[in-house]
């Protein structure tokens, strides 16, 4: 009898404890409605005014979001746009190591910024992405946090999701069942995979501005224009909250964060001055990494993300095996 009543006692305890969570979901409807006005498109634009695609970007204070930095790649100028409204923004403070970049923008309007979770999402629980796949705005998918992949310290660095995303959505938020935002949407892998997307850890978001910093000191430190040469593009585009004051040579945007991509949506590359590995290098050692460590057959890597220094792979086995890989000074590791 005693033990019936210790084993009631503890379901209990349990179920208080789950309680205020569950009592605090949204249904799908009250979310979209809650989080939904945080959630603008970025436009980038060249020097001449061409649109150069579309991303996504999340309200994280006044006057301030958070997108990807590799949806800013070559732009000079960039735009954000919800439903009829369209606004000026700038680049405030890169992290292109993380692939997270601030923006601001002077006149966005009083709706409420989104509440960034405090603690690292549950794998099952469900998550809800918002964004603008393909340039589709406010669009909304939902899905499973499948994953929650770490490197070697136990650092979270991907939270997998089964939410659909799609060239558009980079820079968008995955919001859990509260309306908190637990992640910005930043890869996907396509081809044959299935539901196999990716997103950084909305706790990196508070920690953007002091690695901007350091990320712009040092290309004023490294950057060495020539006298002679003409800048290419537009000066004061490239500033930040503390010295509205352009960089030694004019450059676009993202000139801090020099960065090319690999499509819109798979991952961001920025070539490093210093890297002198061979193209295909870090897929090789990633593909022996993991014939090493768990497939048991031929297995073939596919880039879903590339920082300075740094590549992640999906390296999939022939006998339905996967795993994820980064590569980093020519040393690769799994990410549990």
């Amino acid at each position: 009898m005693k033990k019936t009543i210790t084993t009631v006692l503890a379901a209990a305890t349990i179920f208080c404890t789950l309680l205020p969570g569950l009592a605090s979901a949204l249904t799908p409807e009250e979310l979209f409605l809650k989080v939904s006005p945080a959630v603008w498109v970025v436009i980038p634009r060249d020097e001449q005014g061409r649109v150069l695609g579309s991303g996504s970007a999340v309200v994280v204070s006044p006057g301030r979001l958070i997108t990807n930095c590799h949806v800013l790649r070559k732009a000079t100028s960039l735009t954000l746009r919800r439903e009829r409204e369209e606004l000026p923004a700038r680049l405030d403070y890169p992290d292109p190591e993380r692939d997270l970049c601030q923006l601001r923008t002077d006149n966005l309007p009083t709706s409420a910024p989104a509440t960034v979770a405090t603690t690292i999402p549950r794998v099952g629980q469900k998550a809800f992405a918002i964004g603008a796949p393909r340039g589709l705005e406010q669009s909304l998918s939902d899905g499973l946090i499948s994953a929650l992949r770490r490197n070697a310290a136990g650092e979270l660095e991907y939270i997998q999701v089964t939410a659909p995303i799609s060239p558009g959505s980079s820079g968008g938020g995955l919001f859990d069942e509260q309306g908190r935002l637990i992640g910005i949407t930043t890869a996907a892998v396509g081809g044959s995979a299935q539901n196999l997307n990716f997103a950084r850890p909305a706790q990196w978001i508070a920690e953007v501005p002091a690695r901007g910093r350091v990320a712009m000191a040092e290309y004023r430190r490294t950057e060495k224009p020539s006298a002679t040469a003409t800048p290419p593009l537009a000066p004061m585009v490239v500033q930040s909250s503390e010295a509205a004051r352009p960089l030694a040579s004019a450059a676009p945007i993202v000139s801090a964060v020099p960065v090319t991509s690999v499509s819109p949506v798979a991952s961001f590359t920025s070539a490093s001055k210093d890297d002198a590995r061979p193209a295909g290098q870090n897929a090789s050692d990633a593909e022996q990494l993991a014939k090493a460590q768990r497939c048991s057959t031929e297995p073939r890597a596919s880039l879903v993300g590339k920082n300075p220094g740094v590549e992640t792979y999906t390296v999939a086995c022939a006998d339905g095996y996967a795993l994820l890989v980064k590569c980093e000074a020519g040393s690769c590791q799994e990410l549990k």
